[in-house]
């Protein structure tokens, strides 16, 4: 993955917000501290940049955009309070990957073409971000799908491989690292939902 991509910007956006502490109630409500936010991030950096691990049979693990992020979201799902919350995320990342599994196979892989000038490689962020955000509503739950969404259709995608006989094709599950697309899609999917919260609870002020 390129690292003067959108990717970069959307992570040097996220690190500033995060230092300068704009993003405080975000990470209260994702149980975490400024510093804690920080660590991770930093981790997710330094482990991208490690050579990945193969697993099986062409499946592989970037460190520092599957692992590290998997663990963040493990750790959100087990300090959730309520059940209805852990519900919506299942919906959340199962229509994700769904929407995402089918926005991959209705584009091209060339940028530019149709109506779209986007980089293939940011689209099923994108797509991810917004479906996660609209079923999951909150922070939590929107990073969770959208992380999970992503990661979950690449894991799909070395399954296809494996049954149509391309078990040669290696699939590298948080390809990227913190600049891949499930990273990326989590981080809109926040972003996204503090937006729109904020713009919502403006409205209602007036």
């Amino acid at each position: 993955m390129r690292t003067n991509s959108p990717a970069m910007a959307v992570l040097i956006l996220l690190l500033v917000l995060i230092y300068l502490g704009f993003l405080e109630r975000v990470l209260e409500r994702m149980r975490l501290t400024r510093m804690q936010a920080l660590l991770i991030l930093l981790v997710m950096v330094l482990g991208g940049g490690l050579p990945v691990i193969p697993l099986t049979r062409g499946l592989k693990v970037n460190l520092g955009g599957m692992a590290v992020p998997l663990i963040v979201v493990i750790y959100l799902v087990a300090t959730a309070d309520e059940r209805a919350e852990r519900l919506r995320v299942l919906i959340a990342t199962i229509v994700t990957v769904i929407v995402v599994w089918i926005i991959d196979r209705l584009f091209p892989l060339e940028p530019g073409l149709f109506f779209l000038d986007i980089d293939p490689l940011y689209l099923p962020a994108l797509v991810a971000a917004i479906v996660a955000y609209a079923l999951g509503r909150s922070r939590r739950a929107s990073f969770i799908s959208a992380f999970l969404g992503v990661l979950l259709v690449d894991f799909i995608a070395w399954g296809e491989n494996l049954v149509r006989g391309f078990g040669n094709i290696t699939v590298i599950l948080g390809g990227g690292g913190v600049f891949g697309a499930a990273v990326l899609s989590g981080v809109l999917a926040v972003l996204l939902a503090e937006i729109v919260g904020e713009i919502r609870e403006r409205l209602h002020r007036t």
